[in-house]
């Protein structure tokens, strides 16, 4: 289980070192790839299988299905790891996730995602007890009230 936040700087060829607690969960075969709100996501080989499968069942088209997949696998790059412990963060990706100087690490249980530390900052900075207690009343009614109608998330 990914659990936590961890700021990394990036190194001038685009190299971050993973943080050692995630390391350890994120076996060869891990992908990493564009994630929704501006994110990478990283994802061990079970949970990348399981997001192709659950996107599959609640496409609303064939067309809607082959759009995503197509995105999706073409921002999708194999985790590599150097002796290190570094991933390198192409050009393509760090634009996409607004990674300049330093990424954060976040853990969200099941995969990890990878932000530009600015746009981590900018959208936590507004998170105090009260938005917390909101947010997760919001959620918690959702999911009493029953399952959602299926929408695709990444």
């Amino acid at each position: 289980m990914f659990l936590g936040h961890f700021r990394h700087n990036l190194d001038a060829k685009g190299r971050v070192a993973v943080p050692a607690q995630f390391r350890r969960g994120l076996p060869e075969g891990s992908v990493v790839a564009h994630g929704p709100e501006g994110r990478l996501v990283i994802r061990p080989p079970d949970e990348w299988a399981a997001l192709e499968r659950n996107h599959r069942l609640t496409a609303e088209s064939p067309l809607m299905e082959r759009s995503y997949f197509r995105l999706l696998y073409s921002s999708a790059r194999p985790l590599e790891l150097d002796a290190q412990g570094r991933m390198l963060i192409d050009a393509e990706h760090r634009r996409w996730a607004e990674i300049t100087d330093r990424a954060v690490f976040v853990g969200l249980g099941a995969c990890v995602e990878v932000i530009g530390e600015a746009l981590w900052d900018a959208e936590v900075a507004g998170i105090d007890q009260a938005a917390f207690t909101a947010l997760h009343d919001a959620v918690l009614a959702r999911s009493a009230s029953g399952p959602a109608s299926p929408t695709p998330t990444a």
